[in-house]
């Protein structure tokens, strides 16, 4: 057979063509599955590197000041052949190898790099920019170790990478702590008149009653396991606690389960307890504590942190989270004296969600006193241009909320305990005003009510005076409080001011006061004169005012101007992973 007509055959069979394909392509088969197996390898050792470097910095951060000598034995233990580098070479359990000998670091499976400095747990930092290196005090390690990836395949035509990973832990920290309105002077009739309207009842608390709440402390925690263990509640964790309905009866009965309190105390808080029993209020424990982490943990593990506060705070914290309608009037007759009559009309605004004045937490955490509206309706005798005519002084003051943010835990070492707390203050704005105010609108904070001129005389339309006046308190800058060790182990209150207090306000308000005065047939006094009376007569109550104002306050935790902050507690815990 010729030749040509062989090949003109062989070139148009198609016997054996697969085992020719499967030849070609058997080498690229090959290629692809050791890059497979290759890649597997590397996301292997790439985890195994990560679960290294996260495990290194926590065991770092367990003892900052030990950071290196901790690392190497955590690689010791688990026969990781890894080192440190330092400044004077790579350091490893068998000694120090000098740096930029490439013979030195290629005997070890990894190098490790060190890195303190400090974390700052605030929600409101970039994640990337919470862990600042180098600054002091240590409370934060980061790890970075660098190691070359073993490659099976591939190592003959490839050179293998170099793996990183990298891990930051922190030492775990949380504070206690509050805001609120601090000591001030008792008038027991005043504080019986609000607080009994808050709770729909009428109260007949001494001074000497009020003094007992007022100097009593007790762990917020220890209430919330008292009131879990009557309740039946110990099951479940404190957020179970906090997020259950409970009756204001049950909360006294918490508080007044306490051990350590004293006769009078007990007597003051059973005589609350009685007066309220016929209202049925309830509210949430929520409404007057946050507990941060700590709201995880099972019920009664957390009484070891104290989260102090009076037995006042409390108890009126109660009655103004169980007050639904969040606004009471009441009748104080003559009990401010230099007053003839006050009728009061209050209103308490709720605070942000999650906020309230007292909590637990860490960095970021927020406290805050509420909103309070109050309007005035006082009458003042002996005007001494007319004897016998009285003044009607229309008073309506909105407090904004006071804040207190934990703005760092600085962990001092040698103790769970012995760290510094700061807390960035900014104390309650206010404004002050001689009118007439809508209360219809009260206790809608949204808004503000109008407040228009005021009629503070009348007699007979012979001789009216109308007058208005508005004084602001707006010094909104922050201030930080900052509490060593021994002021947290000694209860120490600091207060953060504006430059204005509540006694300047007044006398401000009343000093500036503009009066339109209208006298009809009368030539024995004058304009001039009766306003000249009129303003002496106000200002001869602003000692009066300044009490009122005072103990009514006191009962919604804020003060005008100020905020007083305490930090109870305070721990660095266990380190945990934060990047």
């Amino acid at each position: 057979m010729p030749i040509g007509t062989i090949l003109r055959r062989w070139t148009l069979s198609e016997q054996g063509n697969v085992a020719i394909l499967a030849a070609i392509t058997a080498p690229l088969i090959l290629y692809c599955m050791s890059l497979g197996l290759d890649y597997g390898m590397l996301t292997l050792q790439q985890r195994r590197l990560q679960q290294t470097a996260d495990l290194s910095a926590i065991v770092a951060a367990s003892d900052v000041n030990n950071a290196q000598a901790n690392i190497l034995n955590y690689f010791s233990t688990n026969n990781l052949n890894m080192a440190v580098q330092t400044a004077s070479g790579y350091v490893s359990n068998t000694g120090t190898s000098p740096l930029g000998d490439a013979v030195s670091a290629a005997k070890f499976d990894g190098i490790a790099t060190i890195t303190l400095g400090t974390y700052v747990a605030d929600p409101t930092i970039a994640l990337g920019s919470r862990f600042v290196p180098g600054a002091t005090p240590y409370d934060a390690v980061k790890v970075k170790i660098e190691q070359t990836g073993g490659l099976i395949f591939a190592a003959s035509f490839a050179t293998p990478p170099t793996l990183q990973a990298v891990g930051t832990a922190s030492t775990e920290k949380i504070a206690a702590f509050s805001i609120g309105s601090g000591l001030a002077s008792v008038n027991n009739g005043l504080l019986n008149a609000v607080l009994g309207g808050l709770l729909g009842t009428s109260l007949s608390l001494s001074a000497m009653d009020y003094n007992a709440l007022l100097s009593t402390k007790v762990n917020a925690l220890s209430v919330a396991d008292k009131l879990a263990t009557n309740l039946n509640l110990t099951a479940g964790s404190y957020a179970d606690t906090l997020a259950a309905d409970v009756k204001f009866g049950d909360v006294l009965n918490a508080i007044g389960g306490q051990a350590g309190l004293n006769s009078a105390t007990r007597k003051a808080i059973q005589s609350v307890q009685t007066a309220a029993n016929s209202a049925q209020l309830r509210l949430k424990l929520a409404d007057i504590l946050s507990l941060g982490p700590v709201a995880q943990r099972p019920t009664g593990s957390g009484s070891q942190i104290s989260l102090a506060a009076n037995v006042r705070d409390l108890v009126t914290a109660a009655a103004l989270a169980a007050n639904g309608s969040k606004q009471v009037s009441v009748n104080l007759g003559g009990t401010i004296p230099g007053l003839t009559t006050v009728q009061m009309t209050m209103a308490i605004g709720e605070p942000p969600q999650s906020t309230p004045s007292l909590a637990v937490g860490a960095v970021g955490t927020v406290v805050r006193t509420s909103q309070t509206r109050i309007k005035l309706s006082i009458a003042i005798d002996a005007l001494a241009a007319l004897a016998g005519t009285k003044v009607q002084l229309p008073l309506y003051v909105h407090l904004a909320n006071a804040t207190g943010k934990l703005s760092a835990i600085t962990c001092l070492g040698n103790g769970a305990q012995n760290a510094n707390v700061s807390v960035s203050t900014i104390p309650g704005v206010a404004d002050l005003y001689i009118g007439n105010v809508d209360t219809t609108q009260f206790s809608n904070f949204a808004t503000g009510p109008d407040v228009t001129a005021a009629t503070l005389v009348n007699v007979l339309g012979l001789i009216t005076a109308t007058a208005s006046a508005h004084v602001a308190i707006t010094n909104m800058t922050k201030t930080t409080l900052t509490f060593t060790p021994a002021d947290i182990a000694a209860g120490v209150t600091k207060t953060a001011s504006t430059t204005d207090t509540l006694t300047s306000a007044i006398s401000s308000l009343l000093a500036n006061t503009n009066y339109s005065i209208n006298i009809l047939g009368l030539t024995l006094v004058t304009k001039a004169v009766f306003q000249q009376a009129l303003a002496m007569t106000l200002s001869s109550v602003s000692t009066p005012l300044n009490d009122l104002l005072s103990n009514v306050l006191l009962l919604a935790g804020v003060k005008v101007g100020q905020a007083d902050v305490t930090v109870t507690d305070v721990r660095c815990q266990q380190p945990v992973l934060v990047q």
